[in-house]
């Protein structure tokens, strides 16, 4: 199955689907007779290093941010002592 590369006269607007073969070609427009080049398509490798380049630089750039948290709030006037928490009991039910 051939490959095709679906690109527009930037004049006209006319739409084209050209062979892989004419990437970075130029070609002229049947409709208005203005020249074009013909785009290149990236190859999925390709367009995966981009996209890892670009994370790289963005994380460079990048400042860490600073994120306060702010203290618990100590309980009102208990003497700074620590709540105990008991054993639960469960009750039992009368039988009978």
């Amino acid at each position: 199955m051939a490959d095709f590369i679906k690109c527009t006269c930037g004049k006209c607007g006319a739409r084209y689907r050209l062979p892989v073969e004419f990437q970075g070609r130029k070609a002229r427009c049947k409709k208005c007779g203005e020249k074009f080049e013909v785009p290149r398509v990236k190859s999925i490798e390709d367009s995966v290093l981009d996209w890892l380049s670009e994370a790289e630089e963005e994380e460079a750039i990048a400042e860490p941010k600073v994120i306060s948290i702010p203290k618990e709030q100590k309980p009102a006037d208990d003497g700074d002592k620590p709540k105990r928490q008991g054993i639960i009991r469960l009750k039992e039910t009368p039988t009978g």
